[in-house]
């Protein structure tokens, strides 16, 4: 599932080359994609629309257009976006096509439960996904405090980490990646962590989250150009594997009903 580091990964390698052109059409081939109004409708909706800028909310990607509209990409299970140029015919795993007026255009593919969705842009905080997220754990407003104050009341610190109501865009993968910098098991009760480790998995958060996105992702991932990501996992699906410190095996357990990664004799 693509997360905080997959998607602005994503948003990036997009900005870059469709931010100014103008959509000439739109050709939907999975009418389940799109949520919000008929393909029909959603394509001449978007005809004549300029891509103003290109942004990301937790695991969600926004494409503000001109006239007022936004387009929602929420990449859910998973999914994948290529820009292409000059123009190729879609295969059969592309779902969405937009096509712009300068002959190239960006193709939605290998969607899994993903979903599309045109809104107007003052009423985004209508949208219901995009209303119940929490803060993202790379803006200003995630402080050391601020996050000491989540870590009260009962779970796990991997729970917290990848509740979306409380802080947008970590999911199970990246937990654990940032709970094994961090030294700290995922089953912990959040509130037992210590001042000490609170304030040192508060920097990994973000650390690890700023080297995965200059990294491209998870080994899986593949930009809209093509690249595929390059962080090298430490411990998610890697059991039975060496640490990388060196120092133990990692081992998997059930958290929750999902996969646990960590190494029994690093983190504690």
């Amino acid at each position: 599932m693509p997360e905080l580091p997959e998607v602005e990964s994503a948003k990036r390698s997009l900005q870059r080359v469709i931010r100014g052109k103008v959509i000439a059409s739109v050709e939907v081939r999975s009418p389940s994609a799109v949520r919000t109004h008929r393909p029909q409708a959603f394509a001449d909706a978007l005809a004549g629309k300029r891509i103003e800028r290109v942004s990301r909310r937790g695991k969600t990607l926004l494409f503000q257009l001109s006239g007022g509209w936004t387009l929602i990409f929420h990449f859910k299970l998973w999914g994948t976006l290529r820009f292409v140029r000059p123009a190729v015919p879609p295969d059969a795993q592309t779902a969405v096509v937009i096509a712009f007026s300068d002959g190239s255009s960006l193709h939605f593919r290998e969607l899994q439960l993903s979903e599309l969705g045109l809104h107007r842009t003052p009423q985004l905080d209508r949208v219901a996904y995009l209303a119940s997220l929490g803060v993202d754990p790379l803006s200003p407003t995630f402080t050391p405090a601020r996050f000491r104050q989540m870590l009260a009341g009962r779970g796990s610190i991997r729970a917290l980490l990848t509740d979306q109501e409380r802080i947008a865009g970590i999911g199970n993968l990246w937990a654990h990646e940032i709970l094994h910098a961090a030294r700290i098991r995922p089953d912990r009760p959040a509130s037992s962590l210590t001042p000490a480790e609170t304030r040192v998995l508060h920097r990994s958060i973000r650390s690890v989250l700023r080297r995965a996105i200059a990294a491209g992702g998870e080994p899986e991932f593949v930009d809209a150009a093509g690249r595929m990501g390059r962080w090298r996992l430490a411990v998610y699906g890697r059991a039975g594997q060496r640490c990388p410190r060196g120092d133990g095996t990692i081992k998997e357990a059930r958290l929750g009903g999902r996969p646990s990664f960590y190494c029994p004799a690093c983190q504690h």
